[in-house]
Protein backbone atom coordinates (compact mmCIF):
# COMPACT_ATOMS: atom_id res chain seq x y z
CA UNK A 1 0.00 0.00 0.00
CA UNK A 2 1.64 3.40 -0.90
CA UNK A 3 2.53 5.27 2.32
CA UNK A 4 1.80 9.20 3.35
CA UNK A 5 4.48 10.04 5.43
CA UNK A 6 4.43 12.18 8.77
CA UNK A 7 7.75 12.02 9.39
CA UNK A 8 9.16 14.20 7.15
CA UNK A 9 11.23 17.59 7.59
CA UNK A 10 9.09 20.60 8.35
CA UNK A 11 6.52 21.81 5.44
CA UNK A 12 6.88 18.65 3.80
CA UNK A 13 4.42 15.96 2.55
CA UNK A 14 5.62 12.75 0.36
CA UNK A 15 3.68 9.84 -0.77
CA UNK A 16 5.41 6.97 -1.75
CA UNK A 17 5.79 3.27 -3.05
CA UNK A 18 5.58 0.84 -5.96
CA UNK A 19 3.20 1.66 -9.19
CA UNK A 20 0.80 -0.10 -7.63
CA UNK A 21 0.68 1.47 -4.69
CA UNK A 22 0.59 5.01 -6.77
CA UNK A 23 -2.59 3.04 -8.81
CA UNK A 24 -4.48 3.04 -5.65
CA UNK A 25 -4.69 6.30 -5.28
CA UNK A 26 -7.21 6.87 -7.86
CA UNK A 27 -9.71 6.06 -5.83
CA UNK A 28 -11.28 9.42 -4.16
CA UNK A 29 -11.39 7.50 -0.92
CA UNK A 30 -7.70 7.43 -0.73
CA UNK A 31 -7.33 11.05 -1.46
CA UNK A 32 -8.05 13.46 1.79
CA UNK A 33 -10.66 14.93 2.38
CA UNK A 34 -9.98 18.31 1.49
CA UNK A 35 -8.14 17.86 -2.26
CA UNK A 36 -11.33 16.13 -3.16
CA UNK A 37 -12.93 18.66 -5.00
CA UNK A 38 -9.59 19.27 -6.68
CA UNK A 39 -9.10 15.73 -7.74
CA UNK A 40 -12.59 15.67 -9.14
CA UNK A 41 -11.94 18.46 -11.44
CA UNK A 42 -8.95 16.58 -12.49
CA UNK A 43 -11.11 13.90 -13.32
CA UNK A 44 -13.50 16.01 -15.27
CA UNK A 45 -11.00 17.96 -17.34
CA UNK A 46 -9.73 14.72 -18.61
CA UNK A 47 -13.47 13.62 -19.78
CA UNK A 48 -14.43 16.79 -21.25
CA UNK A 49 -11.14 16.80 -23.35
CA UNK A 50 -11.57 16.95 -27.10
CA UNK A 51 -9.78 17.60 -30.34
CA UNK A 52 -6.56 18.00 -30.79
CA UNK A 53 -5.84 19.19 -26.82
CA UNK A 54 -6.74 15.51 -25.87
CA UNK A 55 -3.97 14.09 -28.43
CA UNK A 56 -1.16 16.54 -27.10
CA UNK A 57 -2.29 17.00 -23.42
CA UNK A 58 -3.52 13.50 -22.57
CA UNK A 59 -2.14 11.39 -25.17
CA UNK A 60 -5.29 10.34 -26.85
CA UNK A 61 -7.15 8.81 -23.76
CA UNK A 62 -10.48 9.92 -22.66
CA UNK A 63 -11.48 8.45 -19.54
CA UNK A 64 -9.56 7.10 -15.76
CA UNK A 65 -10.17 3.52 -16.95
CA UNK A 66 -8.34 4.26 -20.66
CA UNK A 67 -5.58 5.26 -17.87
CA UNK A 68 -5.46 2.54 -15.55
CA UNK A 69 -5.50 -0.10 -19.20
CA UNK A 70 -2.21 1.57 -20.01
CA UNK A 71 -0.67 2.17 -17.01
CA UNK A 72 -2.02 -0.79 -14.97
CA UNK A 73 -3.26 -3.54 -17.21
CA UNK A 74 -1.94 -3.84 -20.98
CA UNK A 75 0.75 -1.24 -20.17
CA UNK A 76 2.12 1.26 -23.03
CA UNK A 77 2.60 -0.67 -25.90
CA UNK A 78 3.45 1.95 -28.78
CA UNK A 79 5.78 3.86 -26.40
CA UNK A 80 7.43 0.35 -25.70
CA UNK A 81 7.67 -0.53 -29.21
CA UNK A 82 8.56 2.63 -30.23
CA UNK A 83 11.60 2.55 -27.49
CA UNK A 84 12.63 -0.74 -28.68
CA UNK A 85 12.86 1.15 -31.94
CA UNK A 86 14.83 4.39 -30.67
CA UNK A 87 17.57 2.57 -28.24
CA UNK A 88 19.95 1.06 -30.65
CA UNK A 89 19.65 4.55 -32.42
CA UNK A 90 21.16 5.88 -29.48
CA UNK A 91 24.85 4.16 -29.45
CA UNK A 92 25.20 4.18 -25.92
CA UNK A 93 27.02 0.59 -25.65
CA UNK A 94 30.50 2.13 -25.86
CA UNK A 95 29.97 4.93 -23.44
CA UNK A 96 28.70 2.02 -20.78
CA UNK A 97 31.14 1.78 -17.71
CA UNK A 98 31.16 -1.64 -16.09
CA UNK A 99 30.06 -2.65 -13.18
CA UNK A 100 33.30 -3.03 -10.86
CA UNK A 101 33.16 -3.81 -6.82
CA UNK A 102 36.12 -2.82 -4.71
CA UNK A 103 36.90 -5.48 -2.49
CA UNK A 104 39.84 -5.33 0.30
CA UNK A 105 42.15 -7.84 0.13
CA UNK A 106 43.88 -9.15 3.39
CA UNK A 107 48.01 -11.02 2.56
CA UNK A 108 50.52 -11.72 5.29
CA UNK A 109 53.83 -11.73 4.84
CA UNK A 110 57.37 -11.74 6.43
CA UNK A 111 56.58 -7.18 5.99
CA UNK A 112 53.96 -5.37 5.79
CA UNK A 113 51.51 -2.44 7.07
CA UNK A 114 50.36 -3.76 10.73
CA UNK A 115 51.85 -6.06 12.93
CA UNK A 116 50.18 -9.58 14.11
CA UNK A 117 50.86 -9.52 17.37
CA UNK A 118 49.67 -13.15 17.75
CA UNK A 119 51.69 -14.13 15.07
CA UNK A 120 54.24 -12.51 16.09
CA UNK A 121 54.53 -13.85 19.65
CA UNK A 122 54.33 -16.83 17.89
CA UNK A 123 57.33 -16.77 16.47
CA UNK A 124 55.57 -16.70 12.99
CA UNK A 125 57.28 -14.38 11.22
CA UNK A 126 56.59 -15.11 8.07
CA UNK A 127 53.02 -14.39 8.71
CA UNK A 128 53.64 -11.56 11.28
CA UNK A 129 52.60 -8.28 9.04
CA UNK A 130 49.52 -7.62 7.41
CA UNK A 131 48.75 -5.65 4.25
CA UNK A 132 45.26 -4.27 3.33
CA UNK A 133 44.21 -3.99 -0.50
CA UNK A 134 41.88 -3.21 -2.92
CA UNK A 135 40.87 -4.97 -5.72
CA UNK A 136 38.55 -4.01 -8.41
CA UNK A 137 36.07 -7.08 -9.49
CA UNK A 138 33.41 -7.50 -11.78
CA UNK A 139 30.28 -8.18 -10.08
CA UNK A 140 27.01 -6.72 -10.10
CA UNK A 141 26.43 -3.22 -8.11
CA UNK A 142 22.86 -1.58 -7.63
CA UNK A 143 22.48 1.82 -8.52
CA UNK A 144 19.15 3.72 -7.66
CA UNK A 145 18.33 6.52 -10.54
CA UNK A 146 15.55 8.66 -9.97
CA UNK A 147 14.65 11.03 -12.36
CA UNK A 148 11.13 13.44 -12.06
CA UNK A 149 8.42 12.76 -14.36
CA UNK A 150 5.65 14.66 -16.12
CA UNK A 151 5.70 18.48 -16.17
CA UNK A 152 3.73 21.68 -16.59
CA UNK A 153 0.82 21.56 -18.41
CA UNK A 154 2.08 23.68 -21.95
CA UNK A 155 4.25 20.13 -22.11
CA UNK A 156 2.89 17.48 -25.17
CA UNK A 157 2.57 13.91 -24.75
CA UNK A 158 5.40 14.10 -27.82
CA UNK A 159 7.19 15.97 -25.45
CA UNK A 160 6.99 13.44 -22.34
CA UNK A 161 8.17 10.36 -24.43
CA UNK A 162 11.77 11.18 -24.06
CA UNK A 163 11.68 11.21 -20.48
CA UNK A 164 9.91 7.62 -20.70
CA UNK A 165 12.93 6.69 -23.72
CA UNK A 166 16.10 7.87 -21.39
CA UNK A 167 14.91 6.55 -18.22
CA UNK A 168 15.06 3.01 -20.01
CA UNK A 169 17.81 3.70 -22.37
CA UNK A 170 19.82 4.03 -19.34
CA UNK A 171 18.51 1.02 -17.63
CA UNK A 172 18.79 -1.04 -20.76
CA UNK A 173 23.03 -0.21 -21.11
CA UNK A 174 23.96 -0.26 -17.90
CA UNK A 175 21.76 -3.56 -17.17
CA UNK A 176 23.44 -4.34 -20.28
CA UNK A 177 27.11 -3.66 -18.37
CA UNK A 178 26.49 -5.86 -15.12
CA UNK A 179 24.69 -2.92 -12.83
CA UNK A 180 21.63 -3.81 -11.47
CA UNK A 181 19.25 -0.57 -11.91
CA UNK A 182 16.50 0.42 -9.25
CA UNK A 183 14.33 3.26 -10.79
CA UNK A 184 12.30 5.71 -9.02
CA UNK A 185 9.63 8.51 -10.60
CA UNK A 186 9.95 11.59 -8.44
CA UNK A 187 7.98 14.67 -8.58
CA UNK A 188 7.85 17.56 -5.73
CA UNK A 189 5.89 20.78 -5.91
CA UNK A 190 6.58 23.92 -3.89
CA UNK A 191 2.76 25.37 -2.75
CA UNK A 192 2.53 28.77 -3.89
CA UNK A 193 3.88 31.21 -1.10
CA UNK A 194 3.15 28.76 2.09
CA UNK A 195 6.54 27.62 2.15
CA UNK A 196 5.01 23.92 1.62
CA UNK A 197 6.27 21.25 -0.76
CA UNK A 198 4.53 17.92 -1.61
CA UNK A 199 7.12 15.00 -2.87
CA UNK A 200 6.45 11.92 -4.50
CA UNK A 201 8.78 8.55 -5.03
CA UNK A 202 7.63 6.04 -6.75
CA UNK A 203 9.44 2.73 -7.32
CA UNK A 204 8.94 2.34 -10.95
CA UNK A 205 11.71 -1.04 -10.98
CA UNK A 206 13.33 -3.11 -8.36
CA UNK A 207 17.04 -3.74 -8.77
CA UNK A 208 16.05 -7.59 -8.75
CA UNK A 209 13.17 -7.06 -11.53
CA UNK A 210 13.37 -7.13 -15.54
CA UNK A 211 12.89 -3.94 -17.41
CA UNK A 212 9.48 -3.84 -18.36
CA UNK A 213 9.55 -1.55 -21.25
CA UNK A 214 5.40 -0.80 -21.21
CA UNK A 215 4.96 0.31 -17.06
CA UNK A 216 8.85 2.79 -17.88
CA UNK A 217 7.17 4.32 -21.07
CA UNK A 218 4.21 4.89 -19.41
CA UNK A 219 4.85 6.49 -16.21
CA UNK A 220 7.39 8.36 -17.50
CA UNK A 221 6.01 9.17 -20.85
CA UNK A 222 2.46 9.10 -21.54
CA UNK A 223 1.16 12.52 -20.71
CA UNK A 224 -2.53 10.78 -19.94
CA UNK A 225 -0.65 8.59 -17.43
CA UNK A 226 0.70 11.53 -15.72
CA UNK A 227 -2.38 13.73 -15.70
CA UNK A 228 -4.32 11.06 -14.23
CA UNK A 229 -2.22 8.70 -11.79
CA UNK A 230 0.29 11.45 -11.13
CA UNK A 231 -2.33 14.09 -10.59
CA UNK A 232 -4.27 12.26 -8.23
CA UNK A 233 -0.82 11.39 -6.08
CA UNK A 234 -0.37 14.96 -6.26
CA UNK A 235 -4.04 14.97 -4.77
CA UNK A 236 -2.90 12.68 -1.85
CA UNK A 237 -0.88 15.76 -0.17
CA UNK A 238 -1.58 16.27 3.33
CA UNK A 239 -1.94 19.69 2.85
CA UNK A 240 -4.72 21.78 0.65
CA UNK A 241 -3.33 21.44 -2.95
CA UNK A 242 -3.56 24.46 -5.53
CA UNK A 243 -5.62 24.76 -8.01
CA UNK A 244 -2.69 25.11 -10.54
CA UNK A 245 -0.94 22.18 -8.63
CA UNK A 246 2.04 24.52 -7.28
CA UNK A 247 5.50 25.27 -8.88
CA UNK A 248 7.23 21.87 -10.05
CA UNK A 249 10.63 21.91 -8.83
CA UNK A 250 13.68 20.98 -11.30
CA UNK A 251 17.11 20.75 -11.24
CA UNK A 252 18.96 21.28 -8.75
CA UNK A 253 16.06 22.06 -6.27
CA UNK A 254 14.74 18.71 -6.78
CA UNK A 255 17.81 17.18 -6.05
CA UNK A 256 17.90 18.85 -2.74
CA UNK A 257 14.82 18.25 -1.90
CA UNK A 258 15.23 14.57 -2.19
CA UNK A 259 18.77 14.73 -0.75
CA UNK A 260 17.40 15.87 2.28
CA UNK A 261 14.57 13.03 2.44
CA UNK A 262 17.39 10.17 2.19
CA UNK A 263 19.32 12.04 4.91
CA UNK A 264 16.66 12.01 6.88
CA UNK A 265 16.22 8.20 6.23
CA UNK A 266 12.78 9.19 5.30
CA UNK A 267 13.30 7.72 1.77
CA UNK A 268 16.43 5.38 0.66
CA UNK A 269 18.95 6.70 -0.78
CA UNK A 270 19.34 7.99 -4.59
CA UNK A 271 22.90 6.84 -6.55
CA UNK A 272 21.65 9.31 -9.09
CA UNK A 273 18.80 11.95 -10.06
CA UNK A 274 19.25 12.64 -14.22
CA UNK A 275 16.95 15.96 -15.80
CA UNK A 276 13.96 15.13 -17.45
CA UNK A 277 14.01 15.73 -21.60
CA UNK A 278 11.78 16.73 -23.67
CA UNK A 279 13.24 16.10 -26.55
CA UNK A 280 15.69 13.18 -28.64
CA UNK A 281 18.77 16.15 -28.07
CA UNK A 282 17.96 16.59 -24.14
CA UNK A 283 17.87 13.04 -23.67
CA UNK A 284 21.13 12.12 -25.63
CA UNK A 285 22.41 15.07 -23.47
CA UNK A 286 21.55 13.79 -20.41
CA UNK A 287 22.09 9.82 -21.28
CA UNK A 288 25.93 11.18 -21.53
CA UNK A 289 26.23 12.82 -18.62
CA UNK A 290 24.26 10.32 -16.74
CA UNK A 291 27.01 7.67 -17.80
CA UNK A 292 29.92 9.49 -17.66
CA UNK A 293 28.83 10.34 -13.43
CA UNK A 294 28.20 6.42 -13.14
CA UNK A 295 31.75 6.19 -14.69
CA UNK A 296 33.71 8.66 -12.38
CA UNK A 297 31.37 9.57 -9.64
CA UNK A 298 33.66 12.06 -8.55
CA UNK A 299 33.36 14.20 -11.56
CA UNK A 300 30.10 14.83 -11.39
Amino acid sequence: MFRMHTDTPSSTSLVSGSVADMAALLDVANIPEHNHDRWRGNVADLANASGSFRETAYGGIASITEAQDIFERQGWQTGADRARAEIPSLSLGDFAPEAVAMKRRRTFADAGDTVRVEAAMAGNWDQAYETRTKKATRQPVTLSVGCAFGGPGEITHEEMFWTGLQMAALCDVLEGAGWRIELRALKANNFGSTGKVHAQDWTVKQSDQPLRLDTTLALFGHAGVYRSHGWAALSASSYKTPGNGGHVQRGEMLVETFRRLSASSIIPPLSLIIPQAYSRAEAVLNLTAALKAVKDPGAA
